[in-house]
């Protein structure tokens, strides 16, 4: 009898395959050269081949997929707007009205700047063209201004210069370029006072005001403990700024940095509270969904409209969606439709370390960690020979404790094979301690997550010594977090910098590990095909043969 996890369909995957391949071809050297007239002439010819050989699969299935990657070059194109000939421009001084869109996290030695990603409103004439481009800022920002929001408008004299189409993989100006920002200013001086203006303004005006109010809440009774104060605020509400140093350092060198990004774990968490308060009321089911949905969004958008929590949303969204209005509500059907339209609206997202390691993860816990745990719990049969009702309190305790032991080594072991290849290329870092050091924290980190949603949810009806009760029950357990990997760092080994011998291994062993991981899906994970042995062999390879220890990483 085939697993239940390995009877799940997932019918739009040929179309997220299709949709990534042209956002890859746009992306590189043939998106930057070739015209978009000629793309549009691919998508429209082999559409109508489509149309026209709908009754033989194999050719319609193939100009289909022609078809929706040359859309995905279009797409990817239209979303840049690269601008002809501004390659070439030396930087130089401009004066530009910015409206902001996206903020980053002040660093310690430039707390006195504001950076982030912003659209341009007005330029000089002769910058006309740069109208609506989204661009990158850092600017002068005075302490005794407000510090920027979503919506927030100023006019500033800087440094412009041309981002490259392509830059380096591992710098800012890669990370920028994979962002599909065409132009950096730089070294801005503010010549008007900034304004949310607007709709949007005011939007973002009542984000930070709910924003503040929300860290207000988590820190109720938190005041003699601001180490753990500023960790639960960091895990809650996606601050990683408030992390000092020391702190930041810890978790990445043991692997577990995620648990700060808003995530699935948090974005389901809180779904599920909310679900839990709608159903006490007796709101219908559907009316659940669409209340809960609204929160989330509203949750999304007051904590910044992070990339990762953006994913996060759409794939509950997804998911519960699905199991509402009675589709097949699988959640690899859920995770292909949440990417799909997540690249459709921000094709560029494809590009970054989040995306990649958040949809990577999670595709191989469903189609490896799920089935491998399925497989150990029907083979984990301890007292075989005596019935359940003899096997007393201790006997249904090792049961119960070897099954769930069984279900996180599963798991985490599926979880590495595209954590580890992911932060080695993105961060040059290798972290095998990070496996041992996730299957405790992941656990640890759910109460506090539940701590943090119930002491919202106090605070924001008013009953502050509540609020204070989950407060005090999430720090402890943050408290003892952080305890625990202050030990896992100092073992030796635990991690170490080391990089890929060619540049062009870390994105070749993340494309080939989720396809080689849906392959053993589709064919089952059968053993004369190497079984669940070949997805590690394949790691063990790349490792032994295309790595090498840095020994002066880069900073």
């Amino acid at each position: 009898m085939t697993p239940r996890s390995l009877s799940h369909r997932a019918p739009l995957l040929a179309l997220v395959v299709a949709w990534g391949v042209g956002l890859a071809i746009g992306h590189g050297a043939w998106g930057a050269h070739l015209p978009h007239g000629l793309w549009a002439g691919i998508a429209f010819v082999t559409l109508v081949f489509a149309w026209l050989a709908r009754r033989h699969t194999a050719i319609w299935a193939l100009a289909l997929f022609l078809a929706v990657a040359a859309a995905g070059v279009l797409r990817i194109g239209q979303v840049r707007e690269r601008l002809p000939g501004r390659d070439m421009l030396p930087p130089r001084e401009a004066r530009l009205k910015l409206r902001v869109e996206r903020t980053f996290a002040p660093r310690a030695e430039a707390a006195a700047r504001a950076t982030g990603l912003a659209r341009v409103l007005g330029t000089e004439a002769h910058l006309a063209e740069l109208t609506g481009q989204k661009i990158y800022f850092s600017a002068n920002w005075p302490a005794d201004l407000p510090p920027p929001v979503r919506g927030t408008e100023f006019t500033a004299l800087g440094l412009l210069a041309t981002v490259p189409f392509q830059a380096g993989q591992n710098d800012f100006a890669g990370f920028l370029a994979d962002a599909g920002v065409n132009q950096s200013f730089s070294r801005a001086r503010l010549e008007t006072t900034p304004v949310a203006a607007g709709v949007t303004g005011a939007w973002g005006r009542f984000c930070a005001a709910a924003d503040s109010r929300l860290e207000a809440i988590l820190r109720i009774g938190l005041a003699e403990n601001p180490a753990e104060a500023k960790l639960y605020v960091a895990m809650m509400l996606g601050q990683k700024q408030e992390l000092d140093e020391h702190h930041r350092e810890l978790f990445i060198q043991s692997g577990t940095m995620h648990l700060f990004a808003i995530s699935g774990l948090h974005i389901a968490g809180i779904a599920v509270a909310v679900n839990t308060l709608l159903l006490l009321v007796r709101l219908p089911s559907r009316g659940r969904f669409v209340v809960s949905t609204l929160l989330l969004w509203a949750y999304v958008e007051i904590t910044g409209r992070d990339p990762s929590a953006v994913r996060s949303f759409w794939m509950v969204t997804c998911l519960f969606g699905a199991q509402q209005w009675r589709a097949p509500g699988n959640s690899l059907a859920a995770l292909i439709t949440s990417a799909l339209v997540v690249l459709v609206i921000d094709p560029h997202q494809l590009f970054s370390a989040g995306f990649q390691m958040s949809y990577g993860i999670v595709a191989a816990l469903l189609l490896y960690g799920v089935p491998l745990q399925e497989l150990w719990l029907e083979k984990w049969r301890p007292w075989s020979y005596l019935p359940k009702e003899n096997w007393g309190r201790w006997r249904h305790w090792c049961h119960g404790f070897g099954e769930w032991s069984l279900g996180l080594i599963a798991l985490g072991l599926a979880s590495t094979l595209v954590s580890l290849p992911a932060t080695l290329n993105f961060f040059n870092l290798i972290t095998p301690g990070a496996f041992f050091t996730n299957l405790v924290l992941i656990p640890l980190s759910t109460p506090v997550l539940f701590a943090g949603v119930c002491a919202l949810i106090a605070g924001g009806l008013g009953l502050a010594p509540l609020a204070m009760l989950f407060n005090h029950a999430a720090a402890l357990l943050l408290a003892v977090m952080a305890w625990l990997v202050e030990r896992v760092v100092e073992v030796p080994g635990v991690a170490w910098p080391a990089g890929y011998t060619k540049a062009w291994l870390g994105a070749g062993v993340l494309a080939l590990m989720p396809a080689l991981l849906a392959l053993g899906y589709v064919r089952g994970w059968r053993r004369r095909e190497g079984g669940y042995w070949l997805p590690y062999a394949l790691l063990v390879l790349v490792l032994v043969v295309g790595v090498r220890t840095l020994t002066n990483p880069a900073p």
